[in-house]
């Protein structure tokens, strides 16, 4: 935990060692703050919580504020109110690290980790809203298969059930009449997935309504060739959208074989491969900026923009040597079941469609014809760091990362 939250943490009785307070305890990382009106509805409630596993439970069970308050006072002030731990306020450079661990994006954010430091939730708040009792602690959540439930509706009104789907890709889809993109969306999925029945692949699409009631649920439905959950099991449904972290639709999980999670939103994905050449569309090491953004603002991303007159050989071994350091994090993320450190991101050109709004947001001119590598920071308010080399080599790759790492990188605001 020291690795976390360093050597000290504020208690309510002045500075407390860190391994000593949160030894073999769950602990609740609260994001929070004392100018935003849910975190002042919030900390009263998860206050009531902590005081009764805590006290009354006797369960191993602690909480640190990290603070978001604008200045010392504010935060004083709002931890007064508190019964917990608390990252000193003046260690600026910790929150910063545990926001962008995390990926904390809005708060409050409650983030429950067990006593070795993995994470058990994100989503610590809609569980101390939905178990104030704590019957639930450590509120670890269900697994996929204990949501996904075990019938589905086809077509035709049979029941399909989870175990006809064995050795089957599945996405569930996340979708609602209502929702123009999703009608979009929909026709263009509903082409792929029947290109991949026709040539026999193991797929399936289960359809999780959002839709406003029964009626236009039935009337979407006959749009769709796939499975779907029942409208009436709201429950179900509610459960998914949690699980997977559901915030906007519409939203296209796809699912291994094991039910593990291939692509939390494949949405994009496959919107540009309506061939299905990528299928089942998995974490790619390298990403095409201009057709797929979607993760670039919560990543820390190295971009790499192939300059007009850069030798093409030169760009290929770049190209290669960042698919090859990509490959690395996805995998290092999937042994660590942690998020990814770093995304990659190539451009063919500084005028591509998303590319060039990046590039109008940096400070000063960069020229067209020249090749340029950087380092993205939008989690953390939108900064970035140029390679200054007019040609970037492959072995700039990990040293840019290794510098951005110690934090020896001079990073500039994105305007």
């Amino acid at each position: 935990m020291e690795s976390l939250f360093g050597p000290k943490l504020h208690s309510k009785n002045g500075e407390i060692d860190t391994g000593a307070a949160l030894k073999d305890k769950v602990v609740g990382i609260y994001f929070s703050a004392h100018w935003c009106p849910p975190c002042r509805s919030f900390t009263p409630e998860l206050a009531k919580t902590y005081k009764l596993l805590t006290e009354t439970q006797g369960k191993n069970f602690e909480i640190v504020f990290v603070s978001s308050d604008n200045d010392d006072s504010g935060f004083t002030e709002y931890y007064n109110s508190m019964p917990w731990l608390a990252l000193p306020y003046a260690d600026r450079e910790k929150k910063g690290f545990l926001s962008k661990k995390f990926k904390v994006s809005g708060i409050p954010t409650l983030v429950i980790l067990d006593p070795s430091g993995s994470i058990i939730t994100k989503d610590g708040r809609t569980q101390i809203d939905g178990d104030p009792e704590g019957a639930n602690f450590p509120w670890v959540p269900p697994e996929v298969k204990d949501v996904l439930g075990t019938e589905f509706m086809s077509k035709d009104g049979k029941t399909v059930n989870l175990a006809d789907l064995d050795g089957h890709h599945i996405a569930v889809y996340f979708s609602a009449h209502w929702c123009p993109p999703c009608k979009t969306f929909t026709p263009n999925l509903a082409k792929v997935y029947n290109k991949l029945k026709s040539e026999g692949k193991k797929f399936e699409i289960i359809f999780a309504s959002s839709d406003k009631n029964e009626q236009e649920f039935n009337e979407y439905y006959k749009e769709m060739p796939w499975l779907a959950i029942p409208y009436v099991d709201r429950e179900r449904k509610l459960k998914l959208s949690q699980k997977f972290g559901v915030t906007g639709i519409p939203c296209l999980v796809v699912l291994g074989t094991d039910l593990d999670v291939v692509n939390p939103n494949a949405r994009n994905r496959v919107s540009n491969d309506l061939d299905a050449v990528e299928y089942p569309w998995g974490a790619k090491p390298l990403i095409n900026l201009d057709e797929d953004p979607s993760n670039i603002n919560d990543y820390v991303s190295v971009l790499f923009v192939k300059g007009e007159g850069m030798d093409e050989g030169a760009a290929k071994a770049i190209m290669d040597k960042l698919s090859s350091t990509g490959e690395q994090f996805i995998q290092k993320a999937k042994s660590s079941k942690e998020d990814q450190e770093f995304m990659f991101f190539y451009s063919n050109s500084a005028n591509g469609k998303v590319t060039s709004s990046v590039i109008e947001a940096m400070e000063g001119t960069v020229p067209a014809d020249k090749p340029l590598l950087v380092v993205l920071d939008i989690p953390e308010g939108g900064k970035y760091s140029i390679v200054e080399s007019d040609n970037p080599t492959p072995d700039m790759v990990d040293k840019v990362i290794e510098e951005y790492k110690a934090g020896n990188l001079s990073m500039k605001q994105l305007m």
